[in-house]
């Protein structure tokens, strides 16, 4: 990729790390942000006028099945799904086969990442040898060679001696734990929220308590460390009263939320007619979870959404619902459920996807001054139906045929545009 001089003329610039919300150019030359509200004598112009130019997403443990599960994501597939979403930087999970558990792994996709055209792909690796929560990785070694993050890659680690060894040795090395509450005795061979929806239909439940303890107790090990933690996947109310108490308490701890968890709930099991598509863990929860999620984001306590991307096959989905696979792609439509799920709330929205995700990873996402040139536009006035061909090889979005608010029009990384209008 090359870059060169863009000047996106006339759009709403919104940037809530800098408190900036008005209308006014952003010139982007050499891979960086020049200049703000004054404009360039020479370069590309592109008509920004209606859309908003934000900073670029991040999103946080993806699983990009590369290597092993390349049927169902690869880096070059995950890479362009991002930048059509708008995002700028996927962390990569760790659960691939052979597993992201050493130096070595972590090294060979940070080096093939270099050849990405879409998003840039960022490394987690692995807290257990072969996420098998019995051994520790290499874990200093793993962040020497790269690794922006160490993740259970959405296996819920039960063991709690070796969880709060992994947290004591990860804090030195700065980067955040990435973990999944939850407590596998409880969910057991549930498939779906254990509620009156489930009981109704007669499918199994998992029962928000599963979560609501996984969270406690990482809270807990969280502040007997002092680790920085993040709690990847948050969808019920108990869990956000709880990281609540935990941030006035001081606790390090961030959290996000599934974006489809903004928008979706269990009912959606029945009314899809057990579309496979909406099987996923943790499950689609009640309305009240769905609120509190909502609210939880809007006021800070949920710091980001995420896609909480995992595509599958047909193979996996094309079953009878008990058997199928959980999880669902979501990097090509995170942005338009999150906005709907807020209400058209441009500042929380951007906040949720951008500013806070990146400084889980310690990154920064601003439009100021000689930032990098790592942008979106995007138009919130057209709405979207979400229907294929997507980029990602995945097969199992469950907002499909959903009419959202909301349009990616261009993505900006390094000042190149990977996704958007090219030159003829």
């Amino acid at each position: 990729m090359q870059a060169e001089t863009l000047i996106l003329r006339g759009g709403r610039v919104v940037c809530p790390l800098n408190n900036i919300d008005e209308v006014m150019d952003v010139v982007v030359q050499n891979g960086r942000v020049v200049s703000l509200g004054s404009t360039a004598e020479e370069g590309r112009v592109i008509d920004c006028s209606g859309c908003v130019v934000a900073p670029g997403f991040t999103d946080i443990g993806a699983e990009l099945g590369d290597p092993g599960y390349l049927w169902r994501e690869d880096l070059i597939s995950g890479s362009e799904a991002g930048a059509a979403g708008g995002f700028t930087s996927i962390v990569s999970s760790p659960k691939t086969d052979p597993v992201v558990d050493t130096p070595v792994a972590v090294a060979e996709l940070v080096s093939r990442s270099f050849e990405l055209s879409g998003a840039r792909v960022l490394v987690s690796g692995a807290i257990t040898t072969g996420l098998d929560g019995e051994h520790l990785a290499e874990l200093g070694l793993m962040v020497e060679s790269g690794a922006v993050a160490l993740s259970d890659g959405r296996t819920t680690m039960m063991h709690t001696g070796l969880l709060r060894r992994a947290l004591d040795y990860a804090r030195p090395f700065g980067v955040p734990v990435i973990l999944r509450p939850g407590d596998t005795e409880l969910e057991g061979s549930g498939v779906m929220h254990e509620g009156e929806v489930s009981t109704q239909i007669g499918l199994r439940g998992i029962p928000a308590a599963a979560e609501e303890i996984g969270v406690a107790r990482l809270i807990a090990l969280s502040a007997l460390t002092g680790c920085r933690l993040h709690l990847s996947q948050i969808t019920t109310a108990g869990s956000v009263k709880q990281i609540r108490a935990a941030k006035e308490d001081g606790v390090r701890v961030t959290a996000a939320v599934p974006a489809r968890h903004l928008i979706m709930t269990d009912r959606a099991v029945d009314q899809s007619v057990y579309d496979t598509s909406t099987r996923l863990l943790p499950p689609l929860r009640s309305e009240s979870d769905r609120l509190a999620c909502v609210a939880g984001v809007k006021d800070g306590v949920i710091d980001c959404v995420t896609a909480d991307h995992v595509p599958l096959t047909r193979i996996e989905k094309e079953v009878e619902y008990m058997y199928a696979t959980p999880g669902a792609m979501g990097l090509e439509t995170a942005f338009s459920a999150t906005l709907e799920g807020l209400g058209g709330d441009l500042i929380s929205t951007v906040r949720a996807l951008s500013v806070a995700p990146a400084n889980v990873i310690g990154k920064r996402a601003a439009l100021e001054a000689d930032a990098a040139a790592d942008l979106v536009v995007f138009d919130p006035s057209v709405s979207i139906s979400v229907e294929g061909p997507f980029r990602s090889r995945g097969l199992n979005e469950p907002l499909k045929g959903r009419v959202l608010p909301g349009k990616i029009v261009m993505t900006i990384r390094d000042g190149c545009i990977i996704y958007g209008p090219k030159r003829d």
